[in-house]
């Protein structure tokens, strides 16, 4: 069985950018909603005792570098998020281009192909049914 390795990661650009921002866009509103749930939650159950403690001054800017430590966590996590997208956008959209050529070639009349996709792909299923198809198709036009 061959085996082989993609040197471009951007395949399919369209699709990997649009699967990436969404990655994106849901993981940012899951932590927001979740910093923000517990940010609020702490200090709803703190409040008053944080500010029996300390001054009213203090507190404010507690939960002002509170409010600063999430956002320089969102900026610093970004960007992994994003190249963890990319690569596992990877792996779905990569085959694409040599299933849309199989497809091709399989309605242009040539059953002979067979396509090879690498272990991890997503779509690697997909790939072994057209295979399966072709063959079944060149045995149907063998026995005519």
């Amino acid at each position: 069985m061959a085996t082989f390795r993609r040197k471009k990661y951007f395949v399919e650009r369209g699709l990997q950018l649009r699967f990436a921002r969404f990655v994106i866009l849901y993981v940012f509103a899951a932590s927001i909603l979740t910093g923000l749930t517990i940010f609020y939650t702490t200090f709803m159950m703190l409040g008053e005792r944080l500010a029996d403690v300390y001054p009213q001054g203090r507190v404010i800017q507690i939960f002002r570098s509170v409010h600063l430590a999430l956002l320089v966590d969102m900026l610093i996590i970004l960007p992994l998020i994003f190249y963890g997208s990319i690569m596992f956008s990877h792996r779905i959209a990569g085959p694409l281009p040599k299933i849309y050529q199989a497809l091709k070639m399989i309605g242009q009349g040539n059953f002979d192909i067979r396509l090879v996709l690498r272990k991890g792909d997503e779509l690697k299923e997909l790939a072994d049914g057209i295979n399966d198809m072709a063959a079944r198709l060149k045995e149907r036009d063998a026995r005519k």
